[in-house]
């Protein structure tokens, strides 16, 4: 019997040695061939936290390379008290060090140990630099003589900045780290911008330090638009000048490659910091603001960070007049060197419309390209007739008025045309740019196909989209969308245009030693009778050869001298950006220098005789 039980513990313990065996084995054969694996788990399991590692928002750079937008990299200062409270030693030493480095409060620090002891993250600072930490992270790195400074540690992430503050502020826009881009190209193209978050794990190793294991973030891409950082500066300087004198309930201004639809500036006033987005000390009063309610807050917001140049849509006046002559041309109701009578006022459907000369007795005689340079109304009601409201307001959409552009911003407009059943009235109204909603780069883009020999591009603000590495994901190529008018009708509109600086209303835009084009326009804003204004000025330059378009508004211009709807002040800004944009743009002089005209006389025309309806 004692034989028999020590043979059956010999086969038990046999059958033990061979399993143990082949575990043994297993085991081997696991670590070798899925070590790594299972370290990991073991890791993620001795992990006590992980945290976000912030990606860099990509720039936004003008065409030149000039960075507008960027991401500045900031640390957050974290404790860890579970860690510091794991030993007695630990205490002392880092408390003193965050008092000595960053100046924080012994006491505070005391009570969120004694009242968190177990939170593993507790941030105690906000976007400190890194030479604000540097001298923290020498003592701690020095282990000889600081061997206790724990539980302590730098959370990575980014500040936005805006170096030029101001410039192109409704623009570039303005993202925040909740919601991303929140208005111009920063929410258009934020996707773009935006990047992947890494994750830092940190774990404690068998000697209590912490270690680190990290996904890399993987950053956004950057922007390089076809602003230009001085043409901008040049906008801008001259539009606040302006209302700094004269100030206006708006102000822009628009320049525009006309061969390709790129926008080469775009401002529009007010203007407000891009690093101090929500400060509306500039537009109110302490105690206007302290009475406002939070609605109100957030419309005044809205209203400051309007961009004129794409969201506000408004009658033309008379700057539309060149797309009415160009569908008259197009069509053969009219040509060059007709004639057309002007008695000051036209009667159409029972109504008499007047002309800003009506006051004089009406133009008289006036040739299609007198027509254009004196602004007379009753010619383009002429020729909106021969045309009939179905045929132009089919020129109307040709020109892509009533539908958005397609530039690459946010909350485009898309403007309010008559549709086909256009009546007499309407045709005659619009005729000369009132009861017709535009936008100003509606009006830009179509401008410029009328001077370009007739190719409508779409415009556009960015032109390549690069890699951190500065490889190229997308370059955005011209895009032609259509063909407004022919090379024929555009040759004679430059021709007019010209005309209209050298000797007709827009005489004040001119700009010495160079062939300036271009039409003014002034129209009434609403009720009619309120007696509010918009004045502008659409021109190109050179004459023959236009290398941009710039588009110029000033709505309701409060500080105009004599007549509300005075064209003047909008020419001397127009010509004060012009003499200072030109030459930056190497436009060579083309234009024999005239002697001055000391005569006053047609400054004191525009003033007194408002190109209006």
């Amino acid at each position: 019997m004692l034989r028999r039980v020590h043979r059956k513990v010999s086969v038990a313990f046999s059958v033990i040695a061979c399993f143990l065996a082949v575990l043994a084995v297993r085991i081997i054969v696991i670590n070798y061939s899925q070590g790594d694996a299972y370290a990991k788990i073991v890791l993620d399991h001795q992990s006590y936290t992980s945290t976000t590692v912030p990606y860099q928002r990509g720039q936004i750079l003008d065409t030149k390379g000039t960075i507008l937008a960027y991401s500045e990299k900031v640390y957050n200062l974290i404790l860890d008290p579970k860690m510091l409270l794991s030993d007695s030693a630990y205490k002392e030493p880092t408390l003193s060090a965050l008092v000595e480095q960053f100046g924080l409060n012994r006491e505070e620090i005391e009570e969120i140990l004694a009242k968190r002891s177990s939170s593993q993250y507790e941030r105690l600072k906000n976007g400190l630099t890194a030479d604000q930490i540097a001298g923290f992270q020498e003592l701690a790195a020095d282990t000889q003589n600081n061997p206790n400074i724990k539980g302590v540690w730098f959370e990575e992430s980014y500040v936005r900045r805006y170096p030029f503050s101001t410039l192109a502020s409704d623009v570039i826009g303005f993202a925040s780290t909740v919601n991303g881009g929140e208005i111009g190209l920063e929410r258009y193209y934020n996707d773009e911008l935006s990047g992947t978050d890494g994750v830092d794990y940190r774990y404690v190793d068998e000697n209590l330090d912490v270690q680190d294991s990290k996904k890399l973030p993987v950053d956004g891409n950057n922007l390089v638009t076809t602003l230009d950082q001085n043409i901008q500066s040049i906008l801008e300087k001259h539009i606040a000048a302006y209302n700094e004198e004269k100030p206006s309930c708006a102000t822009a201004v628009l320049v525009m490659d006309p061969d390709t639809g790129g926008v080469l500036g775009m401002a529009s006033y007010p203007f407000f910091d891009l690093n101090d987005p929500r400060d509306l000390s500039q537009m109110y009063s302490e105690e206007e603001l302290g009475q406002m309610s939070d609605s109100e807050v957030t419309d005044a917001l809205y209203s400051l960070w309007n961009n004129y140049c794409i969201n506000n849509m408004y009658e033309p006046g008379s700057t539309f007049k060149p797309f009415t002559i160009a569908a008259g041309l197009e069509e053969g109701v009219t040509h060059d060197g007709e004639t057309f009578e002007c008695s000051g006022v036209m009667e159409v459907g029972g109504w008499p419309i007047r002309c800003h000369s009506y006051s004089q007795g009406g133009h008289g005689t006036l040739t299609l390209e007198g027509a254009m340079m004196q602004s007379c109304n009753p010619a383009m009601m002429q020729i909106a007739m021969r045309l009939g409201g179905a045929t132009f307001a089919d020129y109307q959409a040709l020109y892509g008025f009533g539908s958005s552009t397609g530039i690459d911003l946010p909350d485009e407009a898309s403007g309010i045309t008559k549709d086909t059943d256009m009546s007499e009235v309407d045709a005659a109204t619009n005729s000369f740019g009132q009861n017709i909603n535009v936008t100003m780069i509606q009006m830009a883009a179509a401008f410029s196909s009328l001077i370009n020999g007739g190719n409508y591009y779409q415009p556009h603000i960015v032109k390549r989209i690069e890699k951190p590495s500065g490889e190229v994901v997308k370059n955005t190529v011209p895009v032609l969308v259509r063909q407004t008018v022919t090379a024929s009708t555009s040759q004679l509109l430059r021709q007019y245009l010209k005309a209209t600086v050298d000797e007709g209303l827009a005489k004040r835009a001119s700009v010495t030693g160079y062939s300036i084009a271009g039409k003014t326009g002034t129209a009434q804003k609403g009720n009619r009778d309120e007696q509010k204004w918009i004045i502008s000025f659409l021109g190109f330059a050179p004459a023959e050869d236009p290398q941009f378009v710039i588009y110029v508004i000033i709505d309701e211009p409060y500080g105009t001298t004599g007549t509300e709807g005075s064209s003047a002040d909008v020419l001397q800004l127009s010509h004060d950006i012009m003499e200072e944009l030109l030459p930056y743009m190497n436009v060579f002089k083309d234009v024999q220098a005239e002697p001055e005209d000391t005569s006053g006389s047609p400054v004191e025309n525009m003033v007194s005789n408002p190109d209006v309806g």
